[in-house]
């Protein structure tokens, strides 16, 4: 049957509209491939090849490789270690403090001006590894993992934090190097005694005992920023600000009524603790909540007050925000021992809140239940430090105009405990500033086995912490 001109014209239009359809089909993938940019992996396997031969790895390795398990925390060994790189690149060294055999080192890069000096600070002694069974590679032997986590540096201390220490020295010899006289001094710290709350064998002593070590310090750089990572990518950078007051105390009883009683007591107060949103807390809101996307935090930066126990918003609120409004009462479960029963009382608290005035009201509690108690930690006042400064505007900077382009801001911690917050107290500012990428995973081996850190993401770190000591010593 032939067509007629009609026909013929419909079929050579839609056919060749057919014809361009598929061939669009076919090749939009290749065009959007080149309009889109790609998503970047990266070959963590061969970084960590290359890693291994760094300068950096071969120090942490070193590092890790001497026990400074506290207890018994005897550090000598690895302050000796640090002191003799800095003493190599011309820094001065002062080793001091109480116990020789668990020392403080204190090194000092002079600047124009001793003014408005910052201090990186550190520990050098780490907890116990515990049962070595559980341990994929020994915790002192500094080994690649295998299969799937070849990529990552095993042992105690790569993340608390001999990785962070590594990263200072590095960052400080990297100034020396390049023949940069900073604008302020830079003070490098490392104290003993932080895994067991010992303040004789920190920085707090030298504050005490030689604050000549320590002239025009105004900054510190600590251990507890938080970055947050998805993958591969950092998606947040957290600077941490501030952190709860925490006391600490083993509640003690001849037998259990009496700690079940106490622990009935203790949700009554909890509930009636009142809400209170502190400027720092409101702060950290702003910076976390709207990137997650969540109606908590979201609603909590307005009326916060209004949102608290009683209401029917507040049962459904997520522990991280409870903790971060509200002055906190927690009895742990109640365990029985050869000497009777104990349980564990852990208060949390805002600032304004002295610990001196909550000691009182345990021992208080104490006398009307009957019950003793044994002190586990009970540290300074909860003091936040501003988000603002020469050290904390070069670490926001850096962190600003990093590759992963993540947002920057003040961090908080609810629960753990640093040195800083004695610091805070003593009228220092204090931050907790990580270079690195950690992922959930790898955070979750802090003070348990198998600790480790990504090699290609601690060699990240590295050039972070210099470009962040490098914008400090030059930015006027």
């Amino acid at each position: 049957m032939s067509l007629g001109p009609a026909a013929r014209r419909r079929v050579a239009l839609y056919g060749g509209a057919a014809v361009f359809a598929a061939l669009a089909l076919w090749a939009i993938p290749a065009v959007l491939s080149r309009l889109m940019p790609g998503v970047p992996v990266r070959q963590m396997d061969v970084e960590a090849d290359a890693a291994m031969q760094t300068e950096a790895v071969k120090l942490l390795r070193d590092y890790v490789r001497i026990d400074t398990s506290n207890p018994p925390g005897l550090t000598r060994p690895a302050i000796e270690f640090l002191a003799r790189i800095l003493d190599c690149e011309g820094i001065p060294v002062t080793v001091t403090g109480a116990d020789p055999e668990r020392p403080i080192l204190v090194a000092r890069l002079k600047g124009r001006t001793s003014e408005g000096a910052l201090a990186l600070y550190g520990h050098a002694d780490v907890v116990p590894a515990g049962d070595l069974a559980t341990w994929k590679k020994p915790p002192f032997a500094a080994e690649r993992g295998d299969g799937s986590a070849h990529d990552h540096l095993y042992g105690r201390g790569t993340l608390d934090m001999k990785g962070q220490t590594i990263a200072n020295v590095l960052a400080l010899a990297s100034l020396v190097r390049a023949g940069i006289v900073p604008l302020r001094d830079i003070v490098f710290v490392v104290e003993s005694g932080e895994e067991t709350y010992d303040e004789s064998l920190g920085m707090e002593w030298l504050l005490d005992h030689r604050p000549d070590l320590l002239l025009g310090v105004t900054d510190v750089f600590n251990e507890g920023g938080v970055n947050e990572v998805k993958t591969q990518r950092i998606e947040r950078f957290g600077i941490e600000v501030m952190q709860k007051a925490i006391l600490s105390v083993d509640v003690l009883s001849k037998e259990r009524k009496p700690l079940e009683d106490f622990g009935a007591f203790l949700k009554a107060e909890e509930a009636n603790t009142p809400i209170r949103l502190v400027p720092a807390v409101r702060e950290f809101l702003r910076f976390i909540a709207p990137s997650r996307s969540d109606v908590w935090g979201r609603r909590m930066m307005g009326d916060a007050e209004k949102l608290g126990p009683g209401t029917e918003f507040w049962q459904y609120v997520p522990e991280v925000y409870r903790s971060l409004l509200k002055d906190s009462i927690y009895l742990g479960a109640i365990e029985k021992d050869a000497e009777g029963f104990s349980g564990r009382l852990v208060m949390t608290f805002l600032p304004g809140s002295p610990v001196a005035a909550a000691r009182a009201r345990v021992d208080g509690w104490m006398r009307d239940f009957k019950l003793h108690l044994h002190v586990v930690i009970a540290t300074a006042d909860c003091v936040p430090s501003p988000a603002e400064g020469r050290a904390y505007q070069a670490v926001a900077d850096v962190f600003g105009l990093d590759p992963d382009h993540a947002p920057v801001g003040p961090y908080i911690l609810s629960s753990q405990y640093t040195s800083s917050e004695g610091l805070r107290a003593r009228g220092l500012r204090a931050y907790g500033v990580s270079p690195f990428a950690v992922s959930i995973y790898d955070a979750m081996t802090i003070h348990h086995e198998n600790e480790r850190i990504s090699l290609p993401f601690f060699v990240d770190g590295i050039e972070r912490m210099r470009r962040i000591l490098f914008e400090f010593a030059t930015a006027p």
